[in-house]
C-alpha cells in the first residue's frame, strides 16, 4: 500500500473494520423496572443445602428477592466435577423457594436448558457465553428473563450485538456489566461505569453492576456498586458469602454475608438522593 493509498482510508471513523454497528431492536426494546429493582445476591458456587440456607434468608431479610448461585462446574481449567450438577440445583431450587425466592441459573450448554428450565425463574448467560448465538436464540424464545453480561474483551456495540439476539423473541433481556480486560493490575477485571451510563443513554433495557466480577476485591465490591447505581444502574448483583475466605469458588471476590445488609442500607441511600434529584 502506497502513501497516496492510505489517504483512502478514514482513520478518524468511529469504527473502520468490521460490520457497521446495528442493534435496532435493543435500542427500541424498553423494559418495565419493578419498584424493588433487579437486585440479585447470592455465591459464587451453589455448596451445600446448609450454606444455600443461611444465604437465602439472610439476603431475603434485606429485601431481596433474586438469588444467585452456579451450579455447573466449569472454568479455566475443568477439574474433576465438570458439567451441571443437577442435585445441587434441585436442592437450592427447593430452599429458596422456601424462603420466597426466585433463582438464576447460569446456562453454559444449550442442551441443558429444558432441564434448567424446570427449576429457573431467570437464566443467566455468562461473560463467556454473551456471543454463543445458538444458546441465546434458544434463550429469546423463554418468556423469563434473561441476564447478559459482557465479555471481559467485547465493546459496547459488539455487547448490544449479542443482546438484538435476545431481542428477537419474547424474553425480557438485563444486562450485566463486570468488568473487562485492561492494563491494570489492582483488579482482576476493570468495571467499566461509563459503559453503564452510556448503555442508558441508548436503550430502556435495564443494565445491572457486577462489583463482584468487576474488581475481584472484596474491599472494592460496596464502592463499586455504589459507583454503578449512581451511574444508571437498575440494580446489582453481588457476589456474597458467610464464610468469604473459604468460598469454594472466587473467594477473594466473595463480600461477607455479615456485611450485606450495610450493602443493601447504602444502595437504597444513592437510590433515595437519585429520586431526590429526578
Amino acid at each position: 500500500m502506497t502513501a497516496g493509498d492510505m489517504t483512502a482510508i478514514d482513520f478518524n471513523a468511529r469504527r473502520s473494520w468490521g460490520p457497521t454497528p446495528n442493534y435496532p431492536l435493543a435500542k427500541e426494546r424498553s423494559a418495565v423496572i419493578p419498584a424493588w429493582f433487579f437486585d440479585i445476591a447470592g455465591p459464587c458456587s451453589i455448596e451445600s443445602a446448609e450454606q444455600t440456607n443461611q444465604i437465602a434468608s439472610e439476603i431475603k431479610k434485606h429485601g431481596i428477592k433474586w438469588m444467585r448461585g452456579g451450579v455447573y462446574r466449569a472454568g479455566t481449567y475443568p477439574g474433576r466435577s465438570f458439567g451441571l450438577q443437577l442435585g445441587l440445583l434441585k436442592e437450592w431450587s427447593a430452599v429458596a423457594k422456601g424462603h420466597g425466592l426466585r433463582i438464576v441459573v447460569e446456562v453454559l450448554d444449550v442442551r441443558e436448558l429444558s432441564v434448567i428450565d424446570q427449576y429457573a425463574d431467570a437464566f443467566q448467560v455468562g461473560a463467556r457465553h454473551m456471543q454463543d448465538y445458538a444458546l441465546l436464540k434458544e434463550l429469546s424464545r423463554t418468556t423469563k428473563p434473561v441476564t447478559i453480561k459482557r465479555s471481559p474483551g467485547s465493546t459496547l456495540d459488539e455487547f448490544l450485538g449479542a443482546v438484538e439476539y435476545l431481542c428477537c423473541g419474547l424474553c425480557y433481556p438485563i444486562m450485566i456489566e463486570r468488568g473487562g480486560s485492561t492494563h491494570h493490575t489492582h483488579v482482576r477485571w476493570d468495571l467499566s461505569i461509563s459503559l453503564i451510563a452510556a448503555i442508558k443513554k441508548i436503550t430502556g433495557i435495564p443494565i445491572l453492576v457486577d462489583a463482584s466480577h468487576g474488581t475481584g476485591r472484596r474491599d472494592l465490591v460496596l464502592p463499586m456498586t455504589l459507583a454503578g447505581i449512581a451511574a444508571g444502574a437498575a440494580g446489582f448483583l453481588v457476589e456474597t458469602h458467610p464464610d468469604p475466605d473459604h468460598s469454594l469458588s472466587d473467594a477473594d471476590q466473595a463480600y461477607p454475608l455479615s456485611e450485606f445488609g450495610k450493602l443493601v442500607e447504602s444502595v437504597g441511600a444513592i437510590r433515595k438522593a437519585l429520586r431526590g434529584n429526578a
